[in-house]
């Protein structure tokens, strides 16, 4: 062995030590994970409308979707795009063609092949009924969908669309197996099973729907992507907040799916085994101005009220301090869109005063110019408000009449009756500018402009940013919106809003979580473990090794390298001395 040889032994052996895997980590005490097993409890605030999640999708809803269904890609926690059915996805020069590699190891959960003919249906399936997802992604706009293999699909559109593929990850776009739903003409047809018994990909699959009382799913062991590692997920269905964080205290819920009421925060962080986790995100609560009834068609009107609303009173009373003040006509957290210097009008109620005084509106004998309704759904941030509001706008003139109703009922009088003067609602504003458009255009069904604005330079300039793929141009573009918004006013931002995430400590690996964290879509459990779970057998490849360890093998790689360097030197010695002995004639030993 010469020397060569046994210096690349020992590189070896130093090499080996740093490739030790450590997927297993110990989080509280001793506990290793992930494990196997257990049941997540989730204090769920409400039901599906449907389980076709292409045709009917609210937030209640999406959470238990996500886990039986998939989509072809999907959003992390941060709203990144990341592979869900597809790996990977290329997308053209110019913007038309976009190339989806779908796995090849899916089964739909009644056992049939996932393939891209799947993914064709659906796609064509929300054109023909019009689903959730028709005007976010603007399937009219898909020229053709192509299937040149089983795992791979083409889909062309006529012109480019910047937020194609942010889009094709949000709402309403689940890929629905074509065996079950192709030849159904009604695909809301209550007599449907795949509406009783839905058929997903996901990695967990409907046990048991009790309506109005829990929703069990089991998981999924022939998931693409490898079993789940809890065994069932439980929603409890509770709508009302406080009976939920009731339960969710006495240990009969695991994570409180609603958000609380925020006066609890703090007793909430300060309960044994209980975590809350927060952090910004994008969405927002916002007023919006019926531009139909007077006087809030006139901008005068409008820009008073926004000055005579102290923001940061309603964070510190109405939010309990969680939040921030919004300063702008467009969410913060979406950074490259936001325009900083498209400010909202300052807190000033003198001003505001002076405002509507020269535009007209005289004070009456009862001190009030005119009367405004305020109509909101039930809840405690909601209520809060509207007192606020009432009390700011009390001191310009304007009386304001306070009307809560029950969430079904709100959306009966504002949505479809247009049954207010102004209203408050929060919005998610992401995953890319492009959603603000339903705020400010349209009056679709899929439309969320509560105001009924109108104004077609914004149009424009939104229908402009969607065909553009630079980034940098759609920034100018969305900056140019957000300054016209800023000047018109349809609608005020109040608070930028942080997500509270509230769970037990002995449950881990959340989509929220490091060991999660951009890898999972933002409502995918499929990684979450529980302490009390089997651990899971480690190969003893696998094993992570201590310091002591570390030291001990060190010690012995010192040893063998030392040994080893000495056989080399000895042995070099050796074939010296039987050289001379060689070419003297003289053997070892007969030298006096």
């Amino acid at each position: 062995m010469n020397k060569r040889r046994i210096i690349s032994l020992v590189l070896l052996l130093l090499i080996s030590l740093t490739l030790v895997p450590t997927a297993y980590k110990k989080v509280s005490g001793e506990v290793e994970g992930p494990r196997l097993g257990g049941t997540l409890v989730i204090a769920h605030w409400g039901e599906p409308l449907s389980f076709n999640p292409d045709a009917q999708v609210d937030d209640a809803g999406y959470a238990i979707h996500s886990l039986i269904f998939n989509k072809l890609v999907t959003l992390d926690v941060d709203y990144n795009v990341i592979p869900d059915l597809a790996y990977k996805w290329e997308v053209s020069s110019d913007g038309l063609v976009y190339t989806f590699y779908l796995y090849d190891n899916v089964t739909w959960h009644d056992g049939e092949k996932f393939t891209a003919k799947d993914v064709k249906f659906t796609l064509e399936a929300i054109k023909k009924f019009k689903g959730v997802a028709y005007e976010d992604i603007k399937v009219e706009n898909i020229d053709r969908i192509e299937t040149p293999s089983d795992y791979v699909v083409k889909i062309y559109l006529k012109e480019p669309y910047a937020p194609f593929i942010q889009f094709l990850a949000w709402y309403g776009t689940f890929i629905l197996p074509e065996h079950i739903y192709g030849n159904v003409t009604d695909w809301l047809d209550p007599n449907l099973p795949a509406l009783q018994e839905p058929v997903g990909t996901g990695p967990f699959k409907l046990q048991e729907w009790v309506k109005g009382d829990h929703i069990t799913l089991v998981a999924n062991e022939n998931f693409f992507r490898g079993r789940p590692y809890l065994d069932k997920i439980v929603f409890k269905i509770i709508p009302d907040a406080t009976a939920a964080l009731q339960s969710f205290l006495a240990g009969e819920a695991d994570v409180l799916g609603h958000r609380p009421p925020l006066t609890e925060i703090p007793k909430l962080q300060e309960t044994p085994g209980v975590i809350v986790q927060m952090e910004p995100v994008p969405s927002r609560w916002y007023m919006c101005f019926n531009m139909r009834h007077k006087p809030l068609d006139d901008v005068r009107v409008r820009k008073a009220i926004a000055m005579a609303i102290n923001r940061s009173e309603i964070v510190e009373k109405a939010e309990n301090g969680y939040g921030e003040v919004a300063e702008g006509t467009y969410t913060p957290a979406i950074a490259w869109a936001y325009n900083p210097n498209a400010k909202l009008p300052e807190y000033n109620p003198d001003e505001a005063n002076r405002i509507l005084n020269e535009a007209g509106y005289a004070r009456g004998e009862d001190g009030f110019r005119f009367k405004l309704t305020y109509v909101s759904w039930q809840g405690p941030e909601e209520e809060a408000m509207g007192q606020i509001i009432k009390e700011s706008l009390k001191k310009i003139g304007i009386d304001v009449e306070i009307k809560i109703l029950e969430f079904s009922l709100w959306l009966e009088k504002v949505y479809k009756g247009d049954e207010f003067d102004f209203t408050v609602v929060d919005g998610f504003q992401g995953p890319d500018p492009a959603n603000l458009r339903f705020r400010v255009t349209g009056e679709t069904p899929q439309s969320l402009n509560l105001a009924h604005y109108k104004n077609e330079e914004v149009e424009k300039l939104f229908e402009e940013a969607e065909k553009i793929a630079d980034t940098a141009e759609r920034q100018k573009l969305y900056w140019r919106i957000q300054e016209i918004l800023a000047e018109d006013l349809p609608y005020l931002p109040l608070v930028e809003l942080i997500v509270f995430r509230i769970y037990k400590s002995e449950f881990h690996g959340f989509p929220w979580e490091e060991e999660a964290r951009g890898k999972v879509g933002y409502n995918d459990y499929r990684l979450v473990w529980w302490e009390g779970g089997t651990p899971i057998e480690k190969p003893a490849a696998t094993k992570p090794i201590t310091d002591y360890t570390t030291a001990i093998v060190f010690v012995l790689v010192i040893v063998v390298v030392v040994a080893a360097l000495f056989y080399v030197r000895k042995r070099e010695k050796a074939v010296v001395e039987e050289e001379v002995a060689e070419e003297t004639g003289i053997e070892e030993g007969e030298v006096e």
